[in-house]
């Protein structure tokens, strides 16, 4: 299936986030559901969320998307968040800013999905991203309610191995 996305999210783009704010959502997400609309084929229309925003904020999300009757969500992309890593926080700081993905998004990109499962119209869908790592992981979002998964560091670090890993553990269920 061929999809938009949305991206408003990533952290390495400077501003790029203040458009995650309602009013500059409904702008962009109203216009694209308009044109898209317009033409002979339509195609679904994902919006990419950060994985650091407030549940308030998540309840905006959720209102905007109900509004515009745009396909889904895909939840989450990389974090400005810093919490949680062994790295020296000097060493980090050298490093500069920038979206973090892996491991240290993990919790949240599944606090993400199951707030949003919790409170989005089931038929809303969701795809879950960030922090799945491994089959299990993939497994463990699918059953908190992802319709689909997206995969980067992941796929990264464990390769195509990872996509044949997942489908194996799915049809073994």
């Amino acid at each position: 299936m061929d999809y938009f996305v949305v991206n408003v999210s990533s952290p390495n783009t400077p501003g790029l986030r203040a458009l995650q704010d309602k009013d500059s959502l409904m702008e962009i997400l109203g216009g694209i559901q308009q044109r898209n609309k317009s033409n002979a084929s339509t195609k679904p229309v994902f919006l990419k969320i950060a994985p650091d925003l407030t549940n308030e904020q998540l309840n905006e999300i959720i209102s905007i998307v109900d509004t515009t009757g745009i396909a889904g969500i895909i939840a989450t992309n990389t974090t400005i968040s810093r919490e949680g890593l062994i790295t020296p926080k000097e060493e980090v700081e050298n490093m500069g800013a920038g979206g973090l993905s892996g491991l240290p998004l993990e919790k949240r990109g599944m606090e993400v999905l199951k707030y949003l499962r919790a409170r989005c119209k089931p038929t809303l869908a969701i795809i879950s991203s960030g922090g799945i790592m491994t089959e299990q992981e993939a497994l463990a979002r699918l059953d908190a309610g992802a319709d689909l998964i997206q995969l980067y560091t992941g796929f990264i670090y464990e390769g195509p191995w990872l996509t044949g890993r997942i489908k194996k553990l799915l049809l073994s269920r």
